[in-house]
């Protein structure tokens, strides 16, 4: 396929991409990183027709061809790059970099650049590696996310492209400064350019897959979570403590459950109502959320009772953080209605090998049961009969 027909291909796909893009973008606002994407699809648009109008219709100006082509090229690499930041929503000015677009323009004006092809490509084309490497660097240190597998789709896309970039851009400037001579210029740019449609369509794909897997997450989030809280909700339990019980078999360590619920919640509701009991919960949930560490799982088990999963935490340290909570609750007061003091009642079940889930929630739910009924504001470990 000769560079012509190539370059319009390019320019289909381009345009495809921005179209798609911006209509997945009216639809879903919230995912502003799109935004950089589309930019990266305009650039590429650009760079395609002027590589087409100057193949087929007439001959371009410097300035244009290649001097703002090759901008375009550069420019798309960095608005991909810029993108994925925004993504992951690390802290920058991703806006100034745009910037760079300027000098490395004006670059390519110079009478070093303008001089031979060799020039351009010594300056453009670790750009385009750098801003790649940047991108896989970002990507790879979350690729243990939810969202890995389409990160690591976005990694093998971008190795892709630095490996075609590298062995294209090193084979021309051999044969520029004379140490190969296989005269196959041609043929190494009709490779580059379909290196380029190639990696255009695999860009699009992961594109598609990214923004496809976050409504997927966005729709799995809103059913496994409470509505008031944002906890994890009932039904999601069973599934999240099954896994963690087999993780826990797996690697020999205790899981510990801890079920607690605001005492005489009822009361707080009859004379202060629900909007107060709502922040009440809210209140309870905030303190216990300070007190998890990064892998315990907080649900929201029924009205006013939480259960605390904690992986790898004997029955012992399982005490320990179920004091630290109760006295938190007790001495901690409610920022609205400092005169409402609320303690809390907690029941404690351990296990060091697999259990059956629901078996686990009745024993803490029994220990509970003791702690209501023997005072309240306590702590009880279940024991077995």
């Amino acid at each position: 396929m000769d560079v012509l027909t190539l370059s319009i291909v390019n320019a289909f796909i381009a345009a495809t991409f921005a179209a798609l893009l911006v209509l997945q973008y009216k639809s879903e606002r919230q995912f502003r990183y799109q935004r950089y994407f589309i930019l990266a699809a305009v650039l590429m648009l650009v760079n395609a027709l002027l590589s087409t109008v100057n193949g087929s219709i007439t001959s371009l100006p410097y300035w244009l061809v290649p001097a703002l082509s090759n901008t375009c090229s550069v420019g798309a690499h960095l608005a991909l790059a810029c993108g994925i930041h925004r993504h992951l929503q690390l802290s920058a000015k991703r806006q100034w970099l745009l910037l760079l677009l300027i000098p490395i323009y004006l670059i390519q004006l110079t009478d070093f650049a303008s001089s031979a092809t060799a020039n351009r490509m010594l300056f453009a084309i670790p750009l385009v590696l750098a801003f790649n490497l940047w991108s896989i660097n970002m990507l790879w240190r979350q690729r243990h996310s939810e969202l890995g597998r389409v990160y690591l789709a976005f990694i093998a896309t971008f190795a892709f492209n630095i490996i075609q970039f590298t062995l294209r851009s090193t084979y021309m400037l051999l044969e520029h400064f004379q140490i190969v001579h296989t005269q196959q210029s041609a043929l190494i740019h009709s490779i580059g350019f379909f290196s380029l449609t190639a990696f255009a369509i695999l860009m699009i794909g992961c594109v598609i897959m990214l923004s496809h897997s976050q409504q997927r997450l966005a729709l799995l989030h809103v059913s496994e979570r409470d509505a008031l809280t944002g906890l994890l909700n009932r039904r999601s339990l069973q599934t999240r403590l099954v896994a963690e019980l087999n993780r826990g078999q797996r690697s020999g360590t205790t899981l510990s459950l801890l079920l607690f619920d605001i005492d005489h919640f009822k009361q707080v509701n009859d004379q202060h109502g629900h909007k107060t009991g709502d922040r009440a919960i809210m209140h309870v949930v905030d303190i216990a959320s300070e007190q998890l560490r990064d892998y315990d799982l907080l649900f929201r088990y029924g009205g006013e009772e939480f259960l605390l999963c904690l992986p790898d935490t004997d029955e012992a340290t399982a005490i320990l953080i179920a004091e630290r909570l109760r006295k938190a609750v007790a001495h901690t007061a409610m920022a609205l209605e400092p005169n409402l003091k609320m303690t809390i009642s907690i029941g404690i079940s351990s296990t060091s090998t697999f259990a059956e889930p629901d078996e686990l929630i009745e024993q803490t739910d029994i220990a509970l049961y003791n702690a209501k009924h023997t005072g309240r504001n306590k702590v009880v470990v279940y024991q077995q009969p």
